[in-house]
């Protein structure tokens, strides 16, 4: 199952300025992590903000939930989860319908 899930630092946690960087540092390592796994199919940084998104690649919303949920930023961030569908089963879809309007009636 294909996931979007975008995240942003609204507020800094109350640790001091070299807490949160190593925290911050832990989560995107695991961020690279999951994505040597291939459970992450991108990532990024979002320019200018605190915060980035990842498309992630999981067995279910229950993993995906256990994962980032993991991450040690989790608690301090705005979070957005989308379900996504992949390209080829978009086209499958299209295909399919076109199928179906060029049967003739009976």
């Amino acid at each position: 199952m294909l996931f979007l899930v975008t995240s942003e630092l609204k507020q800094l946690p109350p640790f001091p300025p070299q807490q949160v960087k190593e925290i911050m540092a832990e989560g995107w390592e695991k961020v690279i992590g999951y994505q040597k796994q291939g459970k992450i199919l991108a990532q990024g940084m979002f320019a200018g903000r605190k915060g980035g998104c990842v498309i992630w690649d999981v067995e279910s919303v229950e993993e995906l939930h256990t994962l980032i949920s993991q991450s040690p930023i989790f608690p301090f961030l705005e979070t957005e989860t989308t379900p996504l569908v992949s390209i080829e089963r978009a086209l499958e879809s299209v295909k399919s319908a076109q199928e179906k309007e060029q049967t003739p009636k009976e």
